[in-house]
């Protein structure tokens, strides 16, 4: 029985945003019927991606800064009222902050329930560093549409644990793990471009900020002359990688792969032999992450290599699935640390077996009932 439509509202590319993808995949088994809602990153996309459900994006024209958020806001609420007249919405679905007042007006003007997943800390993201005003109103506006939740999801305790002693919700955790299901048939590397008799490094992501990491794999590369590095994402540290790896001398062992609808991805991943998260602690919310990337990894068999972090670094130790490179300052000392690491889970890898063994541990069907939950009706105001 369907337990009538949802509105998933989201800023991110939706054809990339793993996280929305399965969170409408487990809404559709619960009885929902998701509308997905987000916004087209060139003119020329198409307004709808190839999903069993409808999604709608819209252009706005400007791709960052404060008219873009204006924009959002706006496109979002005429989105809203559009689902509202055609008819069946019973509840929406905001992903990160960016979409959370929209979710709430929507919610208050026409009595649906509301549900707010918090991919990462928002307050905290790179974005922000060293801007205090645009932190400081990030802040207010987080102030002021959480005074409206009575719960809500994100990815890491550490960050649940901030959420809860920080607005006193009930916060629960649904890491970015993956769908348990067969290991995709790799991707023949001749296809890729890499080499069949040398290590392949990957870095995936479908956005490479400021202090990522790749451009420390990038440099690692010259303290591993029998590697090789694939970057499969976009982004600032993605962009800036072949001239990085110019300039060091290493460009021929570096391939650069555009973002991948997900199964294909999938496939690349289980090509590859180790698997890089190197984000640096340079914000709370790097330093508090989880990427979604560590259990792609994981379910392609592939061992990790992490940096020393307190939530991922303190994962790949206690489930023994790779190495943890050394807290080090400075890019070369960090190129080395990474190169070091590497070495160490090149000679000892863990077995298949248990890397098999850890990610049926970690999928998110163990997770749906959480999500189920999430959804409930507004907060009553004095």
């Amino acid at each position: 029985m369907s337990l009538g439509r949802i509105a998933v509202l989201v800023s991110n590319d939706l054809e990339f945003d793993q996280r929305v993808r399965k969170t409408c995949h487990s809404l559709t088994k619960a009885g929902w019927e998701p509308l997905l809602i987000g916004r087209r990153w060139k003119r020329s996309d198409a307004r709808s991606i190839d999903r069993p459900y409808p999604s709608f994006r819209m252009w706005l024209g400007v791709q960052s800064g404060p008219v873009f958020y204006l924009l959002l806001q706006l496109g979002m609420l005429r989105a809203l009222r559009r689902c509202h007249r055609e008819g069946g919405v019973q509840a929406v679905w905001a992903n990160d902050l960016d979409t959370l007042w929209p979710a709430i007006w929507a919610a208050r003007r026409w009595g649906w329930k509301v549900a707010y997943d918090s991919h990462e800390w928002f307050t905290e993201a790179e974005g922000l560093k060293g801007r205090p005003l645009r932190k400081a109103l990030w802040l207010w506006w987080e102030r002021r549409c959480f005074r409206h939740l009575e719960c809500m999801l994100t990815v890491n305790g550490a960050i649940a644990d901030a959420y809860r002693s920080r607005y006193g919700l009930k916060v629960e955790v649904v890491p970015n793990v993956s769908e348990r299901s067969e290991p995709a048939e790799p991707m023949l590397r001749s296809d890729l471009g890499w080499p069949e008799d040398r290590k392949v490094l990957l870095m995936q992501g479908a956005f490479m900020d400021r202090d990522r990491g790749a451009l420390d794999a990038v440099r690692a590369l010259v303290h591993l002359p029998d590697c090789h590095l694939a970057l499969i994402g976009s982004g600032p540290e993605f962009d800036a990688a072949a001239k990085v790896a110019e300039r060091l001398g290493v460009r021929s062992r570096l391939h650069l792969h555009d973002r991948k609808p997900f199964e294909v991805l999938r496939r690349c991943t289980a090509a590859a032999d180790v698997g890089l998260s190197l984000d640096r602690p340079t914000v709370e919310n790097f330093r508090f992450s989880l990427p979604n990337k560590l259990f792609d990894y994981l379910h392609a068999g592939l061992p990790v290599v992490c940096s020393d972090l307190p939530v991922a670094g303190k994962f790949v130790k206690e489930e023994a699935i790779g190495e943890v490179a050394s807290a080090a300052e400075g890019d070369e000392a960090i190129a080395r640390s990474v190169a070091d690491a590497v070495g160490k889970l090149v000679a000892t890898p863990p077995t298949q077996a248990h890397l098999a063994q850890v990610a049926s541990r970690h999928h998110w069907g163990s997770y749906e009932t959480k999500l189920r939950n999430a959804l409930h009706p507004l907060r009553a105001l004095g």
